[in-house]
C-alpha cells in the first residue's frame, strides 16, 4: 500500500489533531442518508470517507483531480463491488446527468476560485437525479479565516449568505448544520430516546463562576444538505451529532501536551532558579574584582609615587640637593634640642 504525505491540502487517516474528528464527523454523519443509494464522493482525496459511505450504499464512485490521491484510493480501498475511484475534475464530472442520488463534497468549494464553484454547483446539479440530495461543507470564512495565517490551499473561501446564494438557484430546499470543535461537557438522556427528539441547550461559565444560557458557538464549518424536491429532505436527523472515538485518543494527546508543558515549566523554573543563583554570584565577584582594582589602582599610585621619588634621587640634581637636604635635617633636629 503507497502512503500519501500529509501536505496540509487534504486530510490523511493517521494524523493527530482536531482534524481527525472534523473530517471523520462529517463523512459519519452523511452515511445515514445514502443507505442503498448511488453516491458520488467529490474530491475524496485518498478515499478513506467513500469506503466509510460504501458500507451502507448501493455503489460509491470517489472522484478527485488528484492521480496520486486515486491511485493510493484504489490501491488501499477497491476491494468491494460497490466501490470504486476515478480521476476527473469537480467542475467537469465523467458522468452522464441524472447518474446519482447523493452527493458529497466535503471542504472543496474553497479550493476553487468563485467562477469554478459556479461551475462545480451546476455539474452537482446536472449529476444527480431530480430527486437526488447534495450534502456539501465548507469553512465559514469570518470564523475561519487567520489573520496573518490563512491556508495556503485554500482560493475563495465563503461566509453562510455567500454559500446559500451559490447553493439556491439550483438548490432551493436547504438545511443547515453549524460545526466546530469546542471544549465542553456533555449530557444526555440515557432512557432510549429517538435521535430525532434530541433537543440541545447551551451553558457557559462567566468571569465570575456565575452561570448563564448562551447560544451554540458560531460555526467554524457548515454542513448543508441541499435538493432541488423537498421530499429529499425529509428523513428526519438529529439536531445535535456528537463525534468522539473510543480510546479518546485526541483527549488523551491533549493530557500529554499538558502535562508536557508542566514538566517543562517545571524544568524552565529549576533552570531560572538556578540563573539566579549564577547572577547573585557573579554579581559578587563583580563587586569583589571592583574592590580588588581599587585596590590596585591605590597601590599604582604609591609605586608611582616612590619611582618618581627615586627616580629624582638618582638624578643629577637629586644627587646634589641630598647631601644640603641632610645638613637641613641635621640642623633642625639641633635647634629643636
Amino acid at each position: 500500500m503507497s502512503l500519501l504525505e500529509f501536505t496540509g491540502e487534504r486530510f490523511i487517516p493517521g494524523i493527530h489533531g482536531e482534524i481527525v474528528y472534523e473530517h471523520w464527523h462529517r463523512y459519519v454523519f452523511a452515511s445515514r442518508f445514502v443507505t442503498d443509494k448511488r453516491t458520488l464522493d467529490v474530491a475524496c482525496g485518498e478515499g478513506y470517507g467513500s469506503a466509510l459511505l460504501a458500507n451502507t450504499a448501493a455503489r460509491v464512485t470517489g472522484i478527485d483531480i488528484s492521480a496520486e490521491a486515486i491511485a493510493h484510493a484504489k490501491a488501499t480501498y477497491q476491494t468491494r463491488d460497490n466501490l470504486n475511484f476515478v480521476q476527473g475534475s469537480a467542475v467537469k464530472l465523467p458522468l452522464p446527468d441524472g447518474s446519482m442520488d447523493i452527493i458529497v463534497s466535503f471542504e472543496t468549494i474553497e479550493h476553487l476560485p468563485q467562477e469554478a464553484q459556479q461551475s462545480m454547483i451546476a455539474e452537482f446539479a446536472r449529476v444527480l437525479t431530480p430527486q437526488g440530495l447534495l450534502i456539501i461543507s465548507s469553512p465559514n470564512r469570518p470564523e475561519y479565516a487567520q489573520p496573518g495565517a490563512p491556508n495556503p490551499f485554500h482560493v475563495h473561501e465563503l461566509d453562510r449568505d455567500e454559500l446559500a446564494a451559490l447553493l439556491t438557484p439550483r438548490f432551493p430546499t436547504q438545511a443547515w448544520w453549524a460545526q466546530r470543535l469546542y471544549f465542553a461537557s456533555a449530557l444526555w438522556r440515557e432512557d432510549g430516546v429517538r435521535q430525532d427528539q434530541v433537543d440541545a441547550e447551551a451553558w457557559e461559565a462567566l468571569a465570575d463562576d456565575s452561570m448563564a444560557p448562551t447560544a451554540p458557538p458560531k460555526a467554524k464549518y457548515f454542513v448543508v444538505l441541499a435538493a432541488r424536491d423537498e421530499q429529499a429532505l425529509l428523513p428526519k436527523t438529529t439536531q445535535l451529532s456528537l463525534f468522539s472515538d473510543a480510546e479518546e485518543k485526541e483527549l488523551q494527546r491533549f493530557y500529554h501536551e499538558a502535562r508536557e508543558v508542566l514538566r517543562l515549566d517545571a524544568l524552565a523554573r529549576k533552570q531560572m532558579d538556578a540563573m539566579d543563583r549564577l547572577t547573585n554570584d557573579f554579581c559578587a565577584l563583580e563587586r569583589q574584582t571592583a574592590q580588588l582594582h581599587e585596590e590596585i589602582n591605590e597601590k599604582k599610585t604609591i609605586i608611582m609615587q616612590l619611582q618618581s621619588a627615586l627616580n629624582y634621587r638618582n638624578s643629577w640634581r637629586g644627587w646634589l640637593r641630598y647631601p644640603l637636604s641632610k645638613l637641613r635635617q641635621h640642623f633642625c633636629k639641633l635647634e629643636r634640642k
